[in-house]
């Protein structure tokens, strides 16, 4: 990489990270067709404004050339070091019920990146079985402290129970976990330095209705 990335900026938020998985996901389709992106064509197509991408780019580094813009193919190489999806990354899934198994049987959904390398639950029923579309037996909840020890595992995906949600994440970080991807309805609270991301689906499917009915209503009051 030609350009190097700069991570010790202090104005990095949530919305900005999250903003960069958007340009990133545009930028994968643009290079179909496209070699060079400017900054006022990239904030068309994700609605924002062209101060608000070159902002959140600079906050990495000066990676564009005024008056010629970006280039698509080397911006996507930039984008993926930032993310650390330039390298595998080693995931372990907890909670092999229908979440979980979803997840196992469609892995592509995890995208660039990502390798789901273990599987554990504590139903008896359920260790010693072949996942589908992975070549992985479940293992029981008691082997994952010594697993993540052991290959030095450090972000795990927790599909259990809302109820035992706080509990086994609470064990993973114990056990050396840094990173949790949240799939449970729970809100799970652990120290700052730990990287927690909650995907509440219900939650997402209430405001998709809130403004599915808020434009239905705005549309007949026009």
């Amino acid at each position: 990489m030609e350009k190097k990335v700069d991570f010790t900026s202090k104005d990095i938020s949530s919305r900005m990270v999250t903003r960069i998985t958007e340009y990133l996901t545009i930028l994968y389709e643009v290079s179909k067709y496209e070699k060079k992106i400017n900054s006022l064509d990239l904030a068309i197509k994700m609605d924002s404004t062209a101060a608000q991408v070159r902002k959140d780019l600079s906050t990495f580094g000066e990676f564009g050339v005024r008056g010629r813009g970006y280039d698509v193919a080397k911006l996507i190489e930039i984008l993926e070091h930032i993310l650390g999806i330039d390298k595998k990354n080693k995931l372990i899934l907890v909670g092999y019920g229908k979440m979980g198994s979803m997840l196992v049987s469609n892995s592509v959904v995890l995208g660039k990146g990502f390798e789901i390398v273990e599987v554990f639950d504590k139903d008896k029923e359920k260790i010693g079985q072949k996942t589908e579309g992975l070549d992985i037996i479940v293992k029981g909840s008691d082997e994952m402290d010594e697993y993540i020890r052991k290959y030095n595992i450090n972000q795990a995906i927790l599909a259990v129970n809302k109820e035992e949600a706080q509990a086994v994440a609470k064990q993973l970080v114990k056990s050396g976990i840094k990173g949790i991807l949240n799939l449970t309805a729970f809100k799970i609270e652990l120290p700052r330095e730990i990287a927690v991301i909650s995907v509440d689906i219900s939650a997402k499917l209430q405001e998709l209705n809130f403004w599915r009915r808020h434009i239905d209503i705005n549309k007949k009051g026009e």
